[in-house]
């Protein structure tokens, strides 16, 4: 029974000082943990920031971009609007020679109907 006391203390020593040691490696590797988790969050807080500079960034050139889109896009409009008078003003003008013509042209007839007329009622024919 001796022997097994005694045997019993041997490992009994040994393990109190395994408990000792997993217990103080819990604690320091406790704080250690927390440290290292303390640096993740602030290294995700970092990164945080950094992409959402990155989106203001991403923002504030797509609003200056715009800027230049859209005097491109009124400079386009004005180009066409102005086309669109000048078809326009020549449509007019293309029209007005036309009335010009069909004016000469019912002058012309009037003038033809008159002589017309005239012969009828120089040959005694009456309408």
């Amino acid at each position: 029974m001796k022997e097994l006391l005694q045997l019993l203390m041997e490992h009994f020593g040994a393990f109190i000082g395994a408990v000792l040691t997993g217990l103080a490696g819990f604690l320091f590797g406790k704080r250690k943990l927390q440290a290292e988790v303390a640096g993740i969050n602030a290294d995700n807080e970092g990164k945080e920031i950094e992409n959402a500079d990155k989106l203001v960034r991403l923002y504030k050139e797509t609003l200056d971009d715009l800027g230049n889109r859209y005097e491109a896009k009124f400079k386009e409009f004005s180009d066409l609007s102005d086309k669109k008078v000048v078809l326009f003003q020549e449509q007019i003008d293309f029209q007005k020679r036309i009335n010009e013509q069909l004016k000469a042209e019912n002058n012309l007839l009037k003038a033809e109907n008159t002589m017309l007329k005239a012969k009828l009622r120089d040959n005694g024919i009456t309408l």
